[in-house]
């Protein structure tokens, strides 16, 4: 015999993760093909995704977001070049460097 507690106060807040979870989609564009709920996805195609899922195409650069509020990896780790102290560029010409 089947437990039914879909209702019960122990897993009262399962549906609404569930519900959450779908909700929250990023829009990606399909670099490499793959499989999407049993069905081959193409090059080229722009899809609504799974948050979590379509972080995970984007690692593996199997796609990228086509939306403006994600960063490409290369300038979210890249930090900006610092300017040059005085003394470090009397320094390099000290030493040869420049």
């Amino acid at each position: 015999m089947a437990l039914l507690a879909a209702g019960s106060a122990l897993v009262a807040g399962s549906q609404l993760e569930t519900d959450m979870q779908e909700m929250q989609v990023k829009e990606v564009r399909v670099l490499r093909a793959f499989y999407y709920q049993r069905k081959p996805i193409e090059v080229g195609k722009v899809l609504d995704l799974p948050k979590n899922f379509a972080a995970e195409m984007v690692a593996a650069k199997k796609a990228q977001y086509t939306s403006g509020d994600a960063k490409p990896a290369a300038e979210a780790v890249m930090p900006a070049p610092a300017a040059a102290s005085q003394e470090s560029k009397e320094r390099s010409k000290k030493t040869g460097l420049i």
